[in-house]
């Protein structure tokens, strides 16, 4: 297999997601970024393919009602969590 170098650049948060993730591993020092890249594309993979295996039990309403269901549980979270900062900041006023 043929090595390609592609130059990369990440927004400051995106870095930062990846040193999160580099800490998680313990993976510091040299390589780090692309080893964690490797080891998240890696994961993300498997985990996809293990989702898949449960979805194709569902019927396309079925398919519909799970994913409107995580979406909203995702978007109950996030606002739960947008509110609580909120009132952090507010109390430390």
């Amino acid at each position: 297999m043929d090595r390609i170098k592609k130059t990369i650049h990440f927004s400051k948060e995106t870095l930062n997601e990846i040193n999160k993730l580099i800490n998680i591993l313990g993976i510091e020092g040299y390589g780090d970024i692309p080893k964690a890249i490797k080891f998240g594309v890696t994961y993300s993979l498997l985990k996809l393919k293990e989702d898949e295996k449960v979805i194709p039990t569902l019927n396309p309403s079925e398919f519909a009602l799970w994913f409107s269901s995580v979406n909203r549980i995702k978007e109950d979270r996030l606002n739960k969590e947008k509110i609580a900062k909120m009132q952090k900041g507010n109390t430390l006023s």
